[in-house]
């Protein structure tokens, strides 16, 4: 099993090395390069500018958490270490939340309340996802219906639907409880049961999500920061672009994080999303009128702000974590 497992991977980043490679060649990744080693001494501000970006992701789960249990301090470090982690182990953001949920139960949150805020969150993240995006492209389109008759927007509007589809399924999973009726009859259904013990903590995980769900004012709040989230990513993608002397305008960059983040995730099983971020970047960049250059070398200014912003953050892994479990 884990010799497949292996396999897997192996095919999986080497489909990702072989789209890198061909959108280097392809999108004039030389001259990509050069536009980002002519600018590096200001790279540095890339990971200033990925702050409020983490802040109010932090904060979207710091709500959520309704016992405040845990800090916005510990939860900006531990949303930190999880997207790192999301970004560079091969089922991406899934193993990131996970990192996050273990991180909070470390940090005195039980196996119920982290597990719920954080699958809760991921949902609102995706849901304010597909806002952002949606008002973004609404917003071009007014301006320009021409756009409207593009090549790539059969891809963009099936994204849309597919992740409203998806969030709409979750939440009236929630309310119908469909959780607790799959264990209820898990036997006479899918012909398997769980262990009692797997069934209490599934059981506690579903009224843990139906009461939050209920709670309409912080959910709200809770969204509202997520979008703010999503627009902080999108100011790191404003910088790099003034950073290499472009003027962007704030739809673009909008429009850019968006869609770029959702052909991410819907690769999820390629390590690191290697090649899928670039061809993403390039393509919806052509959408916005980027040459192939400046979209590569904003791929390439991602890459690099995930690294510098994620080797800190496995250190502080291991340093904050791994020195208060020896204390």
């Amino acid at each position: 099993m884990k010799i497949l497992e292996k396999f897997k991977v192996i095919i999986f980043l080497s489909l990702g090395i072989f789209i890198f490679v061909w959108v280097y060649d392809f999108f004039a990744g030389p001259e990509s390069l050069q536009l980002v080693l002519n600018n590096k001494e200001k790279l540095i501000l890339l990971v200033l500018a990925h702050i409020p970006s983490l802040y109010f992701d932090s904060l979207a789960w710091v709500i959520l958490i309704s016992h405040k249990k845990l800090s916005l301090f510990w939860a900006f470090i531990i949303t930190w270490v999880a997207q790192t982690s999301g970004k560079f182990l091969p089922t991406g953001n899934i193993t990131g939340e996970f990192v996050r949920i273990y991180l909070g139960i470390k940090k005195g949150l039980t196996t119920t309340e982290a597990s719920s805020t954080v699958f809760a969150d991921l949902v609102l993240a995706t849901f304010s996802l597909f806002i952002i995006s949606a008002f973004s492209l609404s917003f071009i389109l007014s301006a320009n219906m021409d756009i409207l008759y593009h090549n790539y927007n059969l891809y963009l509007y099936f994204s849309l639907f597919l992740i409203f589809v998806a969030c709409l399924f979750f939440y009236w999973g929630v309310r119908k409880r469909i959780l607790k009726f799959c264990l209820r009859n898990s036997f006479r259904v899918f012909k398997f049961s769980f262990k009692k013990k797997i069934i209490l903590n599934l059981l506690k995980l579903d009224f843990s999500l139906f009461k939050l769900s209920s709670q309409k004012v912080t959910v709200l709040k809770a969204l509202l920061a997520r979008i703010l989230g999503w627009i902080g990513g999108a100011f790191e993608i404003y910088v790099f672009l003034w950073i290499i002397g472009y003027d962007a305008s704030l739809m673009d960059v909008i429009l850019l994080e968006s869609f770029a983040s959702i052909m991410r995730a819907i690769a999820f099983f390629i390590p690191a999303g290697l090649g899928v971020q670039e061809l993403a970047f390039v393509l919806v960049g052509e959408y916005v009128g980027l040459t192939g250059s400046i979209a590569f070398s904003l791929a390439i200014g991602r890459r690099l702000r995930e690294v510098m912003v994620g080797v800190p953050a496995i250190v502080a892994w291991f340093f904050l974590f791994n020195q208060r479990r020896k204390q």
